[in-house]
Protein backbone atom coordinates (compact mmCIF):
# COMPACT_ATOMS: atom_id res chain seq x y z
CA UNK A 1 0.00 0.00 0.00
CA UNK A 2 1.37 3.60 -1.17
CA UNK A 3 -0.50 4.92 1.92
CA UNK A 4 -1.07 3.06 5.64
CA UNK A 5 -3.76 5.26 7.44
CA UNK A 6 -5.23 8.31 7.54
CA UNK A 7 -2.80 9.91 9.33
CA UNK A 8 -0.45 9.49 6.39
CA UNK A 9 -2.92 11.89 4.85
CA UNK A 10 -3.02 14.92 7.16
CA UNK A 11 0.56 16.23 5.97
CA UNK A 12 -0.69 16.57 2.33
CA UNK A 13 -3.83 18.24 3.42
CA UNK A 14 -2.04 21.00 5.66
CA UNK A 15 -0.01 21.69 2.57
CA UNK A 16 -3.34 22.23 0.71
CA UNK A 17 -5.28 24.49 2.80
CA UNK A 18 -2.41 26.53 3.33
CA UNK A 19 -1.69 27.20 -0.42
CA UNK A 20 -0.91 30.40 -1.49
CA UNK A 21 -2.65 32.81 -4.17
CA UNK A 22 -2.38 31.83 -7.61
CA UNK A 23 0.92 33.35 -9.55
CA UNK A 24 0.63 31.89 -12.37
CA UNK A 25 1.25 33.58 -16.17
CA UNK A 26 -1.67 32.55 -17.61
CA UNK A 27 -5.37 32.07 -17.16
CA UNK A 28 -5.79 28.26 -16.06
CA UNK A 29 -7.50 26.14 -18.39
CA UNK A 30 -8.62 22.95 -16.12
CA UNK A 31 -10.45 21.72 -19.20
CA UNK A 32 -6.67 20.99 -20.65
CA UNK A 33 -5.21 17.50 -19.66
CA UNK A 34 -2.24 18.36 -21.04
CA UNK A 35 -1.41 21.58 -19.55
CA UNK A 36 0.73 21.58 -16.42
CA UNK A 37 -0.23 23.45 -13.10
CA UNK A 38 0.42 23.93 -9.89
CA UNK A 39 -2.47 23.03 -7.99
CA UNK A 40 -4.90 21.26 -5.65
CA UNK A 41 -8.29 20.16 -4.41
CA UNK A 42 -10.01 18.96 -1.31
CA UNK A 43 -13.30 16.77 -1.77
CA UNK A 44 -16.16 15.18 -0.03
CA UNK A 45 -18.34 12.52 -1.19
CA UNK A 46 -22.32 11.49 -0.53
CA UNK A 47 -21.35 8.22 1.50
CA UNK A 48 -18.75 10.59 3.97
CA UNK A 49 -15.01 9.83 2.11
CA UNK A 50 -12.86 12.77 2.21
CA UNK A 51 -10.11 13.25 -0.99
CA UNK A 52 -7.55 15.70 -1.20
CA UNK A 53 -5.11 15.73 -4.52
CA UNK A 54 -2.47 18.37 -5.04
CA UNK A 55 -0.42 19.02 -8.20
CA UNK A 56 2.78 20.63 -9.53
CA UNK A 57 4.44 21.66 -12.47
CA UNK A 58 8.22 21.54 -14.12
CA UNK A 59 9.37 23.45 -16.93
CA UNK A 60 12.80 22.17 -18.44
CA UNK A 61 15.15 24.22 -20.35
CA UNK A 62 13.69 22.72 -23.97
CA UNK A 63 10.10 23.56 -24.06
CA UNK A 64 9.11 20.52 -22.10
CA UNK A 65 6.67 20.23 -19.28
CA UNK A 66 6.00 17.73 -16.92
CA UNK A 67 3.84 17.70 -14.18
CA UNK A 68 3.33 15.43 -10.80
CA UNK A 69 -0.59 14.50 -8.77
CA UNK A 70 -0.97 13.05 -5.87
CA UNK A 71 -3.98 11.92 -4.74
CA UNK A 72 -5.38 10.36 -1.62
CA UNK A 73 -8.78 9.36 0.18
CA UNK A 74 -10.09 8.52 3.19
CA UNK A 75 -13.66 6.95 4.59
CA UNK A 76 -16.10 8.27 6.60
CA UNK A 77 -14.81 7.22 9.50
CA UNK A 78 -11.25 7.93 9.07
CA UNK A 79 -9.38 5.01 7.24
CA UNK A 80 -7.35 5.22 3.79
CA UNK A 81 -8.95 3.59 0.85
CA UNK A 82 -7.02 4.38 -2.19
CA UNK A 83 -4.80 6.82 -3.58
CA UNK A 84 -3.16 8.04 -6.90
CA UNK A 85 0.40 9.22 -8.21
CA UNK A 86 0.42 10.65 -11.80
CA UNK A 87 2.93 12.45 -13.86
CA UNK A 88 2.70 13.77 -17.16
CA UNK A 89 5.63 14.48 -19.41
CA UNK A 90 4.21 16.72 -22.43
CA UNK A 91 5.53 17.47 -25.59
CA UNK A 92 4.40 20.31 -27.72
CA UNK A 93 4.68 19.31 -31.61
CA UNK A 94 4.14 20.52 -35.05
CA UNK A 95 1.25 18.63 -35.92
CA UNK A 96 -2.29 20.93 -36.09
CA UNK A 97 -4.04 17.66 -35.58
CA UNK A 98 -2.19 16.34 -32.27
CA UNK A 99 -0.76 19.54 -30.63
CA UNK A 100 0.85 18.16 -27.60
CA UNK A 101 1.86 14.31 -26.42
CA UNK A 102 1.68 13.62 -22.88
CA UNK A 103 4.38 10.44 -21.83
CA UNK A 104 2.50 9.33 -18.49
CA UNK A 105 3.01 7.33 -15.62
CA UNK A 106 -0.20 6.35 -13.37
CA UNK A 107 0.36 4.55 -10.26
CA UNK A 108 -2.97 3.32 -8.79
CA UNK A 109 -3.41 1.29 -5.14
CA UNK A 110 -6.60 0.91 -3.55
CA UNK A 111 -8.43 -2.51 -1.89
CA UNK A 112 -8.35 -4.87 -4.75
CA UNK A 113 -4.46 -3.90 -6.22
CA UNK A 114 -1.51 -1.75 -6.69
CA UNK A 115 -0.40 -1.09 -10.30
CA UNK A 116 1.91 1.05 -12.26
CA UNK A 117 0.79 1.63 -15.46
CA UNK A 118 2.87 3.90 -18.21
CA UNK A 119 1.57 4.97 -21.32
CA UNK A 120 0.69 8.20 -23.51
CA UNK A 121 -1.83 9.99 -23.98
CA UNK A 122 -2.73 12.66 -26.80
CA UNK A 123 -4.30 15.99 -27.32
CA UNK A 124 -6.22 15.91 -30.33
CA UNK A 125 -7.56 19.12 -32.27
CA UNK A 126 -11.31 18.23 -32.17
CA UNK A 127 -12.05 21.41 -34.90
CA UNK A 128 -15.14 22.55 -32.55
CA UNK A 129 -14.40 25.31 -30.07
CA UNK A 130 -14.39 24.23 -26.66
CA UNK A 131 -14.25 20.51 -27.29
CA UNK A 132 -11.33 18.72 -25.66
CA UNK A 133 -10.25 15.18 -26.66
CA UNK A 134 -7.82 13.44 -24.85
CA UNK A 135 -7.22 9.37 -25.18
CA UNK A 136 -4.70 7.57 -23.54
CA UNK A 137 -3.14 3.84 -23.66
CA UNK A 138 -0.50 2.02 -21.44
CA UNK A 139 0.65 -1.28 -20.07
CA UNK A 140 -0.15 -2.43 -16.86
CA UNK A 141 1.67 -4.53 -14.14
CA UNK A 142 1.02 -4.76 -10.24
CA UNK A 143 0.20 -6.90 -8.07
CA UNK A 144 -3.05 -8.40 -6.38
CA UNK A 145 -4.21 -7.57 -2.52
CA UNK A 146 -4.55 -10.06 0.39
CA UNK A 147 -7.87 -9.40 0.50
CA UNK A 148 -8.29 -10.34 -3.31
CA UNK A 149 -5.80 -12.96 -3.21
CA UNK A 150 -7.98 -15.28 -0.20
CA UNK A 151 -11.07 -14.42 -1.76
CA UNK A 152 -9.91 -15.91 -4.98
CA UNK A 153 -7.64 -18.64 -3.59
CA UNK A 154 -4.63 -17.77 -4.86
CA UNK A 155 -0.79 -17.55 -4.14
CA UNK A 156 0.63 -15.63 -6.99
CA UNK A 157 -0.34 -11.89 -6.35
CA UNK A 158 1.22 -10.59 -10.10
CA UNK A 159 -0.90 -9.59 -12.62
CA UNK A 160 -0.14 -8.16 -16.11
CA UNK A 161 -2.56 -6.13 -18.44
CA UNK A 162 -3.05 -2.73 -19.94
CA UNK A 163 -4.97 -0.02 -19.28
CA UNK A 164 -7.18 2.81 -21.90
CA UNK A 165 -9.30 6.01 -21.36
CA UNK A 166 -11.14 8.74 -23.52
CA UNK A 167 -10.89 12.18 -21.70
CA UNK A 168 -13.89 14.63 -23.24
CA UNK A 169 -14.02 17.97 -22.32
CA UNK A 170 -16.21 21.08 -22.96
CA UNK A 171 -15.97 24.20 -22.42
CA UNK A 172 -19.40 25.51 -22.34
CA UNK A 173 -19.49 29.00 -21.13
CA UNK A 174 -17.81 32.47 -21.17
CA UNK A 175 -16.79 31.86 -17.82
CA UNK A 176 -14.56 29.09 -18.41
CA UNK A 177 -17.81 26.39 -16.85
CA UNK A 178 -17.13 23.28 -18.70
CA UNK A 179 -18.32 19.95 -18.79
CA UNK A 180 -16.56 16.10 -18.37
CA UNK A 181 -17.08 12.54 -19.25
CA UNK A 182 -14.09 10.14 -19.33
CA UNK A 183 -14.22 6.69 -19.10
CA UNK A 184 -10.91 4.72 -17.30
CA UNK A 185 -10.23 1.16 -17.93
CA UNK A 186 -7.99 -1.46 -16.53
CA UNK A 187 -7.71 -4.89 -16.94
CA UNK A 188 -5.00 -7.26 -15.21
CA UNK A 189 -4.51 -11.25 -15.71
CA UNK A 190 -3.05 -13.37 -13.60
CA UNK A 191 -3.73 -15.92 -11.44
CA UNK A 192 -7.02 -14.28 -11.09
CA UNK A 193 -8.19 -11.82 -13.98
CA UNK A 194 -10.00 -8.27 -12.97
CA UNK A 195 -11.18 -5.14 -14.86
CA UNK A 196 -12.50 -2.24 -13.25
CA UNK A 197 -14.55 0.71 -15.49
CA UNK A 198 -14.71 3.84 -13.87
CA UNK A 199 -17.15 6.41 -15.83
CA UNK A 200 -16.95 9.69 -14.52
CA UNK A 201 -18.80 12.74 -15.54
CA UNK A 202 -17.81 16.23 -13.94
CA UNK A 203 -19.14 19.63 -13.92
CA UNK A 204 -16.99 22.72 -13.35
CA UNK A 205 -17.28 26.36 -12.87
CA UNK A 206 -15.10 29.02 -11.66
CA UNK A 207 -15.85 30.92 -8.26
CA UNK A 208 -13.65 33.76 -9.40
CA UNK A 209 -12.90 36.24 -12.41
CA UNK A 210 -8.98 34.78 -13.27
CA UNK A 211 -10.57 31.30 -12.85
CA UNK A 212 -8.24 30.38 -10.01
CA UNK A 213 -11.08 28.86 -7.42
CA UNK A 214 -13.50 26.50 -8.91
CA UNK A 215 -16.24 24.34 -7.49
CA UNK A 216 -17.11 20.81 -9.11
CA UNK A 217 -19.26 17.90 -9.25
CA UNK A 218 -18.11 14.68 -10.11
CA UNK A 219 -20.39 11.35 -10.41
CA UNK A 220 -18.04 8.24 -10.65
CA UNK A 221 -19.48 4.71 -11.52
CA UNK A 222 -17.46 1.96 -11.14
CA UNK A 223 -18.08 -1.25 -12.79
CA UNK A 224 -15.33 -4.47 -11.70
CA UNK A 225 -15.48 -7.76 -12.58
CA UNK A 226 -13.16 -10.49 -10.59
CA UNK A 227 -13.18 -14.04 -12.20
CA UNK A 228 -11.43 -16.90 -11.74
CA UNK A 229 -12.21 -20.62 -11.36
CA UNK A 230 -12.89 -20.20 -7.35
CA UNK A 231 -14.69 -16.60 -7.85
CA UNK A 232 -17.22 -14.69 -10.28
CA UNK A 233 -17.74 -11.24 -8.38
CA UNK A 234 -19.12 -8.39 -10.11
CA UNK A 235 -19.76 -5.04 -8.32
CA UNK A 236 -21.43 -1.69 -9.12
CA UNK A 237 -21.11 1.48 -7.19
CA UNK A 238 -21.68 4.85 -7.69
CA UNK A 239 -20.33 7.93 -5.63
CA UNK A 240 -20.56 11.50 -6.35
CA UNK A 241 -17.90 13.94 -5.28
CA UNK A 242 -18.42 17.93 -4.57
CA UNK A 243 -14.81 19.21 -5.05
CA UNK A 244 -13.28 22.47 -4.25
CA UNK A 245 -10.33 23.32 -6.96
CA UNK A 246 -7.61 25.95 -6.55
CA UNK A 247 -4.66 27.08 -7.94
CA UNK A 248 -1.14 28.53 -6.69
Amino acid sequence: MMIKNARSVAPLLAVMFAAPTFAGEKTPDPSDLTETNTSAYVAMSNKGGFKGSISGDMKFNNGQQGMFTLEAAIDKDGDYTDSRLQYFHVFSTENTAVPKIAASLDVLDNALFTSASPGITLAINSGIEGLNIFPRAGVLAGKYSDDVKKQANITDDSAFGGSAALYVFYTAGNDGTYFGLYPEYNYLSGDVDMSVLNTNFLMSTPFNSDRTRWGQIKITNTNTTIKNSVIDEKINDTVVWANYKFYF
